[in-house]
Order: C-alpha cells, then structure tokens, then sequence
C-alpha cells in the first residue's frame, strides 16, 4: 500500500517546503518531469536513437581477429612410401630397399605433419553492395526515431491534456464549494428571519423543519464534496509526480478560476490542421516503414558483392617454421535457394504496405471528424456558457425579489428556500458548463 510521505517534496516547483497553492503552470512542470508515460516515451526515443546508431555501424568495414590451436592424438596427414611409388612389383622391391636404407641410417621413412600446430589471423570486409538492404535499413531506422519523437511529443499533450482536464475540474468544485458554502450562509440568514417570523406567528414550525432538513441535506453535500476534492488532488498530484502528504491535502488550493474564459474564435484561430497532426504523421511513416521492410525483403535475394582482406601468423603444419602471410579478396554471393523465400516475403510486406496505406486514409478521415467535432464542441459549449449565464441572472434575480418579498410579509418561506435551491442549481449547472467547456478548448489544442 502507497504510503503518503510526511512533506510535500515539490522539488521542481518554487513552492516552499508546505505549499498551499499550485498554478496549472507548476503541475504542468512537475508533470514534464514526474509523469510515468513522459518518461517512459522519453525511453523509447533513446532507444530509438541507440538502434540508429547500431544501424550506423553497417558502413563500417568489419573486422575481427581469429586465433586457433590444435593438438592431435595422431598426424592428420601422413605419407608414406607406397603412396609415392604406387602397388607395382618393381615399387615394391624399390621400396623395401629405401626402407631398409631408411632404417640403417636413422630416417623414417615416411613423411606425417598437422599433429599440432597455430594460428592468428585479422579478417577486413567491406560490403560494397548488399542488395540496398544497409541503405535502407538505416533509412528504417531514422523513420524510426521519428515515429518515437512524434509518440514522445503526443504522449506530452496527452499528459498536459489530462493534467489540464484534472486541474479544471478540481478548479470547478472548488468553485462549487464555495456556492454551496454562501447558499449555506444564507439559508442560516433565512433560518434567523425565519425564526423571528415563527416567534411573530407569520411562519409554522414545519416551514422551519423543512429548513432545518435543507441545511442538513447542504452540509452531507459540502462533506462529500471536501472528500471528492482530497481524492481528485491527490490523482493529480500522483499524476503529475508530486509528493505530498494526506493529513495536508485539504490545505492545498488550486489558484485557478473559471471566470475568464477564452472565447471560439481565439481557440479556433491557433488550432492545427489536420495535415500537421503528429498522429497525421505517424500514419504515413506507418506507410513508408512497409515500403522500407519491402525493399529490405527484396535485398535478400539480390547479390552481395564485398571485398577483405587477412593478415595473420601461420603455424599450422610446421610449428617451428611459421610465417606470416597476407590475403586481398572479393566475394559475390547470389542466393538461388532463397529467391523464393525472400520474394514471398517481400509480397507480404506490399499486402502490409498497401493495407497501411487503406488505414492511413480511413484514420485521416475520422481525424478530419474530430476536427470538426471539436469546433462545433467549443462553439456549442460557448453559447451554453451564455445561456447559463443569463439562468443564473434570473435566478439570482428571482431570489432577490422572492427574498424582498418574504420581508414584507408577501411570500412564504419555501418560497425563498425554493428561489434560493433553483439559484444554486444554476450556479452548479453554469460551473459544469465552464468545465466542459474548457474540455473541448483542450481537445482542440491538443488533437
């Protein structure tokens, strides 16, 4: 189980050691640098950047060093008299002579080598043509950085998406909080002149128990709207990477507001087209990696030309008389055998190809979609916005009214309390309305 740490480390933000407000800015920071995803793309663009690297390498010219000893039981090459003068009659008596002479004077007669000796060799090769399988492999490889840096840069709008949508929404119920806390402060108003109207015979006891009812109802609200607020900073404060500590979190505010909001035609004027999209993007270098793996496929069974060179200290046959020696050399290397292997290879990278390129433009076209969603999104949400501003307008005005009115003796008390219940509900649905809009401003951004 997570143990919440005692202080509030916000090491990359200049908060102080208990920090009691954050800015979207210094969650966007500490997300930059804490965030699980960002860091683990970030990986994956290293390891991309590595497997260039390694693909660099096939230009250079391969070298290596050989050694060899051997040590064997008997001769591997052994040659004796018969296997010289042959199985004639005449070979024979010639034979049994120089064996006999061989003997007298202390000489085998016989010749044997390869019972033991050494070697060490250095070997150059250099490929001058492998069927455009080096080439293109590195040019797979670059695509391949690219695509990690386009999913590296989508990963950080994702994550700065959801850190903004985590922001805003505690932003709103902190703003909710506050309404229910004044419809609080002011249903203990109308519970006092409620009071005095009871004691004065204009109001009965139960326009009080149903007073007492609503406050009691508000306040289980507000208790559970504080424990929605703890649980949702500290999802986006484990989001973002910051550390801090459980008893704390109440103490923690979000600086941010819903008052000043950008309008449609400011959001919609700096969104980018489709056409930029680094998903956009991704789904042609989909395409051209298939094409790539294609050519690569038909390199295989295409020549391989490569020259070399040895050099090395030779001891093999005569360990006591080794020498050194030096080779240059050419090789072409034609595959019969794989021709077929290597061509249906390449038939199946075209398949992928060309269904990389059908997915390519389907997914252009949902992008194209949300484009569209996401303008209408923020221009719907904007006139909303408009509309539960003028609610909450007469709401409040009704109240005002409904409350002069109760002052005089015009209206009941459940009237003021049903004026002041309908002004929260406007307040709680225009608080809604700011938050989804500023969901679809993101989303725009964001694509």
């Amino acid at each position: 189980m997570r143990r919440c740490l005692i202080t509030i480390l916000l090491t990359v933000l200049p908060l102080g050691a208990f920090a009691q407000e954050l800015t979207l800015e210094q969650c966007l920071e500490a997300a930059s640098g804490g965030n699980v995803t960002l860091r683990g793309s970030s990986l994956d663009v290293q390891a991309a950047k590595a497997q260039q690297t390694e693909a660099r390498w096939e230009f250079v010219p391969r070298v290596s060093v050989t050694a060899i000893g051997y040590d064997a039981l008997n001769p591997m090459l052994k040659i004796t008299l018969g296997d010289v003068l042959g199985s004639s009659d005449n070979a024979q008596v010639l034979k049994e002579n120089i064996s006999a002479l061989a003997y007298e004077n202390g000489i085998k007669p016989y010749y044997s080598t390869l019972s033991h000796g050494y070697g060490v060799t250095a070997t150059l090769l250099q490929p001058l043509y492998a069927g455009g399988r080096i080439i293109n492999g590195n040019r797979l490889a670059d695509l391949g950085v690219e695509a990690a840096a386009l999913k590296d840069h989508m990963a950080s709008l994702g994550v700065r998406d959801s850190v903004e949508s985590k922001y805003w929404r505690i932003v709103a119920l902190q703003e909710k909080k506050r309404t229910l806390e004044e419809a609080s402060s002011m249903l203990e108003r109308l519970e006092n002149d409620l009071g005095s109207a009871v004691s004065s015979g204009l109001a009965v006891e139960s326009d009080m128990a149903r007073l007492n009812l609503k406050r009691m109802e508000l306040e289980s609200g507000l208790f559970r709207l504080e424990g929605s607020l703890s649980l949702l900073k500290m999802e986006l404060m484990d989001y973002a990477g910051i550390q801090y500590d459980c008893l704390d979190i109440k103490n923690i505010h979000l600086s941010g507001t819903l008052d000043e909001l950008p309008s449609p035609e400011e959001v919609l004027a700096t969104g980018p087209s489709v056409e930029s999209l680094d998903a956009a993007r991704l789904l042609q270098l989909a395409v051209d990696a298939k094409k790539t793996e294609k050519k690569i496929a038909i390199g295989e069974f295409l020549p391989q030309v490569a020259v070399g060179a040895t050099y090395g200290y030779n001891a093999m046959m005569l360990p006591k008389n080794g020498s050194f020696n030096g080779i240059l050399f050419a090789t072409v290397k034609v595959p019969l055998t794989d021709i077929g292997k290597a061509s249906a290879r390449a038939r199946r990278y075209d398949y992928a190809a060309q269904k990389a390129e059908i997915d390519r433009d389907y997914y252009l076209s949902r992008l194209r979609l949300q484009e569209a969603k996401c303008r209408l999104d923020v221009e719907t949400l904007w006139m909303e916005i408009s509309m539960a501003e003028q609610r909450v307008a007469l709401a409040d005005d009704k109240l005002s009214k409904t409350r002069i009115r109760f002052s005089a003796g015009q209206a009941t008390a459940s009237e003021v309390l049903q004026a002041s219940l309908e002004a929260t509900s406007e307040r709680e649905s225009l608080l809604q309305t700011k938050t989804a809009y500023l969901g679809a401003v993101n989303a725009w951004r964001h694509r």
